[in-house]
Formats: C-alpha cells, structure tokens, sequence
C-alpha cells in the first residue's frame, strides 16, 4: 500500500510516497524492503497471508516503531523476545506470555513500511503513523492489538 505524502520541509512543499510492504512470512522477515530503513510495522497472526494493510482486520497482533534503529533490528529484538526468555522487546515478551503456545510459525506475518524523509521528518512522521494506526485499531476494537500494551 503506497500513500502519497504532501509535507512541508524548509519552506518548500514536497511530495513523496511511504507505504507498507507485502506481507512477508515471519521466517522472511530479514527480506523485508527497507529493513535497513527505520519506519512503522505491523506483526499479524493469520492462517494465510493477510490480503490489505487496514488496522481494522483483527488478524494484526502488532503494531512497532523504530526510529533509532532500522526495522531489522526492532524485528530481531521481537524475535530474540518471542521465542527465548530474554527481554528486549515488550512486544515479543507479550507475544511469548499470551500467544506462542497457540501460534505456529508460519501462522506469522509481517509487514514494514520503512521511512526516510531526513531528520526531523522521519522521527516525527514515523511517531505519527504508528500513534494514527494505533488510534483507528483502538477505535475499531475497542482495545489494543493483543501484543500492543500502549
């Protein structure tokens, strides 16, 4: 899913496009675009690959940011915490406690929509999506996503 962006930087308006890769399977989560990149991702648990990127599916356990390190980073801390004891990532450790017992591998999937605008524009506009998507998941669900604690 791209979106195409208007923001301004400088004084001067810019156009570009940031959208979500292709869901990949968790197994290929270091083959992600722009994992060197950091940005917003989603982690869902679905028997099939997920066919669109809305938060109102509830098959999405996930939603991350990473603005100080690249996604393939944030990813490998969820991994290291999903599947081992040792901390890291509040996400992965949420995982691990609720849903790991229930959840095959292959039943996990991400997504990753990598950002790169130049400073300060990546931290905020990284900040913003994850904070949007959160609120349109909370306003669907009434919740949070289930690996989601704030």
């Amino acid at each position: 899913m791209m979106l195409e962006k208007t923001f301004f930087r400088g004084g001067q308006i810019m156009v570009g496009e940031v959208g979500f890769c292709d869901w990949r399977p968790w197994s290929e989560r270091t083959e992600l675009e722009g994992k060197n990149l950091p940005g917003v991702y989603f982690i869902a648990r679905s028997k099939k690959k997920p066919d669109n990127y809305r938060v109102n599916n509830d098959f999405i356990i996930y939603i991350g940011e990473t603005t100080g390190q690249t996604l393939a980073d944030r990813l490998r801390q969820f991994n290291t915490s999903a599947f081992s004891e040792r901390p890291g990532h509040s996400g992965g450790n949420t995982f691990r406690l609720t849903l790991l017992e229930t959840t095959p591998l292959e039943h996990l999937w991400v997504s990753a929509c990598p950002v790169d605008m130049g400073q300060p524009y990546t931290t905020a506009y990284i900040k913003h999506l994850e904070r949007k998507l959160l609120w349109e998941y909370v306003c669907t669900w009434g919740r949070y996503p289930d690996c989601n604690r704030s």
